[in-house]
């Protein structure tokens, strides 16, 4: 299904980077004023008309209510609505809506000598790994937090949204200063820099833009289809891999909550447990909080999945932080944290994983091999031994300050 229809702007309702929000009456005659996000760079007016994808709304799916703007229908004249400077590089593909971007490792770019080094590494930096986009807030401030100097990269694979410029906390991180650059890989665009693929993504954060932490979540928008082969975040076992081939540490955010009702989501999600127990080929740092309570005996006996993974995963435990922590980043950032429709205060889990594994990977960069792997005489090899090394340090070197 591809449902297309005409409707005309009434109100142009905001405007911010890479996206406007406006308002249209639609020509197929449905009641009342409809919300359509642009994503172009394209001057709007009202009256003027415009084609409208309204499919995902007529299946009543959780795009946030918003149809989507192809482009205007009344002008015929040749324009460019997404300006490059040198890219080649497609993005979509072969979709109606398939752009040029300048693609950080393409043969034109600055960088493209850089791409060129067959042994490019990440140099032991950490990535921060998650699936839920509505985590990142919390990982994000709980770093700055730790340490304000860090530089922190988000490179966004695109197993959810394309467009970077839907996510309000991208924009918001950003225009702060808690973010210092973006990065969109595969067909995901919009980002500071381009990339082609997840590797390339990593290595143009850890080398082009210097990332101290690089953090590495899905966009928004995720799908599900209630079974363990098909959701958006089985890419993060290709994340995992990547990370690994790439002489990074990868660190694991677990979607865990006990607000979810639905048994599949409630504990340790079937998304971590099938991510990690099955399709991650290579061990990362898991992060897992002490809650205090029965949950903490539910956790145990999910883990199980994990722990025996052929992967070898190294699992680090902490007592969860406090809900006055999540309160105080809260109201520090300006936006609300919510996951899936719940805020922090009807469902804290989520957040305190975020915050846990944040401050987990903070500890981890005064580890002592971390002299040697910015100084080029070795790596940090992400294997079992190494991450459990690693976890022993985390665990014995006191609670955050």
């Amino acid at each position: 299904m591809l449902h297309l229809v005409t409707g005309t702007v009434i109100r142009i309702e905001e405007k911010r980077a890479g996206m406007q929000l406006l308002e249209v009456e639609l020509a197929d005659g449905a009641l009342g004023p409809q919300k359509a996000l642009s994503f172009s760079r394209e001057e709007y007016r009202i009256g003027d008309t415009l084609l409208l994808n309204t499919t995902a709304l007529r299946l009543q799916l959780g795009t946030g209510g918003y149809h989507l703007v192809v482009g205007k229908a009344d002008e015929h004249t040749g324009r460019d609505v997404m300006p490059s400077k040198w890219g080649h590089i497609m993005k979509m593909r072969y979709s109606p809506w398939q752009l040029a971007v300048d693609a950080v490792e393409e043969q034109a770019s600055p960088f493209h000598d850089l791409f060129r080094q067959p042994d490019l590494s990440l140099d032991g930096a950490p990535v921060l790994i998650g699936e839920l986009h509505s985590l990142l807030p919390p990982a994000i401030l709980a770093l700055k937090e730790n340490d304000p100097r860090l530089r922190l990269v988000y490179v966004m694979p695109d197993a959810a949204s394309l467009p970077i410029a839907l996510s309000r906390h991208v924009q918001e991180l950003t225009r702060t200063g808690s973010l210092s650059a973006t990065i969109t890989t595969g067909h995901a665009w919009g980002g500071d820099r381009e990339a082609v693929t997840i590797h390339s993504g990593l290595l143009a954060a850890r080398h082009v833009e210097r990332a101290d932490v690089i953090v590495c979540m899905l966009g928004p928008g995720v799908a599900g289809t209630g079974t363990s082969y098909g959701f958006s975040g089985v890419q993060l076992a290709e994340v995992i891999h990547a990370v690994t081939a790439l002489g990074g540490t990868p660190f694991f955010v677990p979607r865990i909550s006990f607000a979810d009702q639905r048994s599949r989501h409630y504990g340790i999600s079937h998304h971590t447990t099938a991510i990690l127990g099955r399709f991650a080929l290579c061990p990362v740092l898991v992060a897992m909080p002490r809650l205090g309570d029965e949950r903490d005996a539910i956790i145990e006996e999910q883990l199980v999945s994990i722990t025996e993974s052929r992967a070898g995963h190294t699992l680090v435990f902490g007592q969860a932080p406090s809900v006055s922590r999540l309160d105080a980043l809260e109201k520090g950032y300006g936006l609300p944290f919510t996951t899936m429709g719940r805020s922090w205060r009807e469902d804290p889990v989520p957040f305190q994983t975020a915050v846990l594994a944040a401050d987990l990977l903070w500890k981890s960069l005064s580890y002592p091999g971390t002299a040697q792997m910015s100084s080029g005489e070795s790596r940090l090899s992400a294997s079992s031994n190494t991450l459990a090394a690693l976890a022993l340090y985390l665990t014995t070197n006191g609670e955050r300050p």
